[in-house]
């Protein structure tokens, strides 16, 4: 399976109003969220926005990174383990994050976000905690190797190897989904194309919180929303490009030029004020033009994954429920084709 270089184009992808599943969500009007959203995102504007990204070095962006990260309050009624997992290269670190005196059969391989150079499993705590407690699963979250030490495709080996041991432990592939956030879920989309490529059976399903899905990064909304997005600069997203030094010759280098056709039902949820708005858009469209089974959610008063504020806002809450109720719904329907 090779790359195609002219794949993607806007000229091939259907309309949005074509999509089979596209759902424009409303906006919050309860003035305390309001408040509550504006004073997030006018801090995220003052501190991640400033200090993540050029001139800073890695090694400041990450402490910045997990700093901003602790006042995100995991949830409640789990269990969070620290474990080693073996690959090809010697052992990654990961942690296990269980629902409270649980060990269910069913598992969510979650890849965090951080442009693939900064962030780990504890920054993203908000998230798969509350994963795990909705969905009654247990989420392994790999701390997969970090550029610019380790450039592409290291992240990907290390999600696959992540994959591979919960088929290890004796995990069916209908109860395993891949999720992930950011340059997260941009490996959430690059593992599956990589385990088909291994012969290895894809997991029910997928959820992408606001993924990069065109490396080539020449998306207009990386220009056209860079004032109105919060969180992230496009001078972040270019200085993260150049430390992931992909291989454009591979044939994961880019998603949006790889074949998408039986990638697993798929679940994409982006906001509106948002760098990398095109980029979950125009997948979404791609993926449901190759025959895939893809859900749209467009979140109008959200940020670059605002989902790790569930604690404060109902709206992020909101959409990690609606996050944990496709990943039921497609365990069942997994399950039922099984049992046929």
């Amino acid at each position: 399976m090779r790359a195609d270089p002219q794949a993607g184009t806007r000229a091939e992808l259907p309309p949005l109003s074509r999509l089979p599943s596209v759902r424009h969500l409303p906006p919050s009007r309860a003035p305390g969220q309001r408040l509550a959203a504006a004073l997030l995102r006018l801090g995220s504007r003052l501190t991640f926005k400033a200090l993540v990204g050029p001139p800073f070095p890695v090694g400041f962006q990450r402490a910045v990174a997990h700093a901003l990260a602790l006042p995100a309050l995991p949830g409640r009624a789990v269990d969070i383990r620290a474990e080693r997992i073996r690959h090809a290269n010697g052992e990654m670190a990961a942690e296990r994050i269980l629902p409270a005196g649980q060990r269910p059969a069913r598992a969510i391989l979650y890849l965090h976000g951080g442009a693939f150079c900064i962030c780990s499993p504890r920054t993203h705590r908000a998230l798969t905690t509350r994963l795990a407690r909705l969905t009654r699963a247990q989420v392994l979250v790999p701390h997969y190797r970090r550029t610019p030490e380790h450039p592409f495709p290291a992240q990907i080996d290390d999600g696959v190897a992540a994959y591979r041991q919960l088929l290890a432990e004796g995990v069916a592939p209908q109860d395993i989904a891949i999720a992930g956030d950011s340059a997260g879920g941009t490996l959430a989309l690059l593992v599956p194309l990589a385990l088909r490529r291994l012969g290895l059976p894809l997991p029910a399903s997928l959820v992408l919180l606001s993924p990069l899905t065109d490396t080539r990064l020449n998306a207009r909304s990386l220009q056209e929303r860079g004032r109105r997005d919060p969180l992230l600069r496009a001078g972040w997203a270019e200085q993260a490009g150049r430390w992931y030094a992909v291989d454009p010759a591979h044939p994961l280098a880019n998603p949006m030029q790889s074949d998408l056709a039986g990638l697993p039902p798929t679940l994409v949820q982006v906001c509106e004020d948002e760098i990398l708005y095109d980029d979950s858009v125009a997948f979404a469209q791609r993926s449901a033009a190759a025959g895939n089974q893809v859900e749209l959610e467009i979140i109008p008063d959200g940020w670059h994954v605002f989902q790790m504020h569930a604690a404060v806002l109902a709206q992020a809450a909101a959409a990690l429920q609606r996050q944990a109720d496709f990943l039921l719904r497609h365990w069942s329907q997994a399950a039922h084709r099984e049992a046929a």
